[in-house]
């Protein structure tokens, strides 16, 4: 009776021993070889394949801010060898600020086991894995797990199914770094590494990011900003809690996205980086008031920026024309009110909608995207002079579309109703884009970097607080009383609104000229001459049926020619040059030196204070900046009774340095200023719309210069 009961307790415990597949409630863990048959003192290759719970992950060998790697332990026949796990790469998990690196779907941890030289008859591996499986709860999960493999004396591949599953999880593994690494530690203590990966193109490379395989020497919580430049791949790190001092070696493992012929490929190379005591960087471009925002953080800064973007330069033409509306509307019936604001909000609605549609797939297919970058196109430059040109020429009276072509082109926006006020609505977003206002610049910054669902709420929000000061002005009674009643005024006023519309033309020709050179003004006001006169041959009126398909004929044929200078600045000899990242001649460089991040950094290593001014001719906002603050006589002298070194960016044209700067920044768009004191460990970011005692107040707290 004792043998039975003996036998019946080993019966019961041995499944947990006896199969190489276990379901727990979150984690199925099989262990595979990939070899059918062991030959005797030959390695070969297991693998601990987990599959995971959707939306739950286990953890990689540095688990990050919280969690525990899997653990497993062997038992073998003696003379046996088990190595260490080799980990794929790993995937980052950000849980509310809480940085924890690990894997999602599946992974397979691979151990590579070496039998004795003596071995025969069958090999028995017995598997102990435990491992901590984390959703919004964590819960620790154990398997006990075992494989029989026969010996023989040639051996024998697995299976083919198996054999590709050992294929695809030899695909996730990291390959030796084939660039040298080393790392230096700042006067503030952060390290930084530098991949020399020489060559590397940076609108080709995005995502990157370096996992440390140990937990300590660097910060797991700290947003990572990689630059990439002719010195190779740059990451600013931050110091870890480890209170030992750095070590010799930093290792790890480093994650890129590259852009092929073929597509997007995901990249992972193990790092040993030399701690290398000659190499002293300057502080991070992460400066205070750059760190990532939440989503609702984002939302809420997005919303307020575009309440504030009402009272920026680059919008006011287009809302004069909005408020010259609604007064039209007083009097009215308050559902016409209502309609009319409603129809405004759905303009600028839809338009940041499809401006978000058009970002996500740059995106996917180019990488980096960001604010205003149309803006850098002379086409678009053009094309945006062409539409202002035309509404001032509209409000000017000097044409009406009939209600046949109530559906084209900018007569919608001089029309009333609500067909009007969308169209409106539509304008207000195109002149919006070249401009950043405060808080919107950190909001940008965020969607930009985001999957899609967030990048399209973001932009939604700032397109509802552009919108909502005429939303709230329709549907409030008592501030519709406080309009003044219509009159022949109106008419004045319209015709008034036409010289900012003018004015913004004259304006974008100037950018163009700044993009391509003199011959963009002949192109563009050459256009304009065609489009006025394509008007005129339709004013001309009835006559003869052939004579009005005749002049129909050759409006069209004029605007054609118009639109046919776009094509010919594309192409022009002048755009390739302005493309190369010059200075434009529209950016005041007098007293001013060119950005470049090594004359930032040789400029802060000598702990001189540094202004940085990131602008483009197409930013209004950095223009009245520097005419009110940045360019007057008395902080002229101030800048140079400081000793500052002053830099500036033009963005006018594409120029990945100052691209890679911003998104390292947590930015998006221009202006951008940072302002670097000396022996400062990271620069300040001063506000979008600068004043000229803000400047003073900052030069004033400098420490007396020694001359």
């Amino acid at each position: 009776m004792k043998r039975l009961l003996a036998l019946l307790l080993i019966l019961i415990a041995a499944p947990a021993f006896g199969q190489s597949v276990v379901q727990t409630e979150n984690v199925r863990a099989e262990l595979l070889a990939d070899v059918s048959a062991v030959r005797p003192g030959e390695p070969f290759w297991v693998g601990l394949r987990q599959t995971i719970r959707p939306k739950w992950h286990t953890y990689w060998k540095n688990p990050g801010d919280s969690g525990l790697p899997t653990e497993i332990t062997w038992k073998l026949p003696e003379g046996a060898k088990a190595d260490p796990i080799v980990w794929p790469r790993p995937h980052l998990f950000d849980l509310s600020g809480v940085i924890n690196y690990g894997f999602q779907d599946e992974a397979t941890l691979l151990v590579r086991i070496t039998p004795p030289a003596n071995a025969s008859g069958s090999f028995k591996l017995a598997a102990e894995a435990n491992w901590l499986v984390c959703e919004e709860v964590c819960i620790p999960e154990e398997a006990k797990l075992e494989l029989t493999l026969p010996v023989t004396a040639t051996g024998a591949p697995a299976a083919p199914t198996t054999r590709a599953i050992f294929d695809k999880a030899r695909q996730q593994l990291p390959v030796q770094s084939p660039w040298p690494a080393r790392y230096g530690v700042a006067k503030s203590g952060d390290p930084t590494l530098l991949v020399e990966a020489r060559g590397l193109k940076a609108d080709t490379i995005r995502d990157v990011y370096f996992f440390p395989a140990d937990w300590g020497p660097v910060a797991s919580m700290a947003r990572q900003t990689a630059s990439i430049g002719a010195e190779g791949i740059r990451i600013p790190l931050k110091r870890g809690d480890a209170k030992t001092a750095l070590p010799a070696d930093l290792l790890g493992t480093l994650t890129l996205t590259e852009k092929t012929a073929g597509g997007d490929v995901r990249q992972a190379f193990d790092i040993t980086a030399k701690l290398d005591a000659s190499f002293v960087p300057t502080a991070s471009l992460a400066a205070a008031g750059s760190e990532q925002l939440s989503l609702i953080e984002a939302l809420l800064f997005a919303l307020l920026g575009g309440l504030i973007l009402n009272l920026m330069p680059c919008v006011f033409p287009v809302l004069a024309m909005k408020a010259a509306a609604f007064a039209r509307l007083a009097g009215h019936e308050r559902s016409a009110m209502r309609r009319d604001g409603v129809a405004y909000t759905l303009g600028v609605l839809v338009s940041f909608a499809i401006m978000a549609a058009v970002v996500i797939a740059i995106r996917a297919s180019v990488g980096d995207v960001s604010w205003g970058f149309q803006f850098q196109s002379p086409v678009f430059s053009l094309l945006i002079a062409y539409l202002f040109f035309v509404v001032g020429l509209n409000l000017s009276g000097v044409f009406e579309f009939s209600s046949r072509f109530a559906g084209v082109g900018q007569g919608l926006v001089a029309r009333g109703g609500s067909a009007g006020a969308f169209f409106t609505g539509v304008l207000a977003v195109i002149v919006a884009t070249p401009c950043t206002a405060p808080f919107m610049a950190a909001a940008l910054g965020f969607a930009l970097s985001q999957p899609a669902p967030q990048t399209v709420a973001v932009l939604l929000a700032l397109g509802l607080g552009l919108a909502l000061p005429y939303l709230v002005l329709s549907v409030t009674p008592a501030l519709q009383r406080l309009m003044p009643r219509p009159g022949p005024w109106m008419d004045r006023l319209r015709q008034f609104l036409a010289f900012p519309m003018y004015a913004s033309a004259v304006w974008m020709i100037w950018v163009l000229t700044q993009q391509t050179g003199a011959d963009g003004v002949i192109y563009a006001l050459g256009g304009m001459i065609l489009i006025a006169f394509a008007i005129w041959l339709l004013k001309l009126g009835s006559g003869p049926s052939a004579a009005i398909w005749v002049r129909r004929g050759l409006a069209a044929l004029a605007v054609l020619l118009a639109f046919a200078a776009a094509v010919k600045l594309e192409d022009g000899p002048a755009t390739a040059a302005s493309a190369s990242g010059s200075p434009s001649a529209g950016v005041n460089f007098d007293g001013w030196e060119r950005f470049s991040r090594a004359r930032m950094n040789e400029a802060v290593a000598a702990g001189k204070p540094v202004f940085v001014d990131f602008t483009a001719a197409w930013c209004i906002t950095c223009l009245v900046n520097e005419r009110v603050a940045l360019e007057t006589q008395a902080v002229r002298n101030a800048f140079e009774q400081a000793g500052v070194v002053k830099l500036k960016g033009d963005w006018t044209n594409r120029d990945p340095e100052i691209t890679s700067s911003l998104k390292e920044l947590g930015r998006a768009g221009v202006p951008l200023y940072l302002f670097w004191a000396p022996g400062a460990a990271q620069p300040k970011i001063l506000p979008q719309v600068l004043t000229e005692s803000l400047i003073l107040s900052e030069l004033a707290a400098l420490p007396p210069v020694k001359r």
